[in-house]
């Protein structure tokens, strides 16, 4: 009997600690999902901007500021690849606009 009991205690301590790793990975895309929209906004606002070089100029450096910053906030390795990419997109207009 307490054999039983200890095996579904284990079971029961092994199912909530699967539970908690999902729910922590959930709450890591979601806090970096946060983190790549404010970027994404930065980003698209140079690249609406991108045939008059006037008014891209001050964005490129919002964006980039807000790329350098989301970089140290990133946990997962496909954010970092999704910054990635927004980066070479403000690079583009970066060497239209000099």
């Amino acid at each position: 009997m307490r054999s039983r009991l200890l095996v579904v205690g284990l079971v029961a301590l092994a199912v909530l600690g699967c539970q908690d790793r999902r729910k922590q990975a959930i709450e890591k895309i979601g806090q970096d999902e946060a983190i790549l929209k404010k970027v994404n906004g930065a980003v698209n606002e140079v690249i609406r901007n991108a045939a008059d070089c006037e008014a891209a100029k001050p964005l490129l450096t919002e964006a980039y500021g807000r790329i350098n910053e989301a970089r140290a906030q990133l946990t997962l390795g496909a954010s970092q690849q999704t910054l990635d990419a927004l980066k070479v997109q403000v690079d583009r207009v970066a060497q239209v606009c000099p």
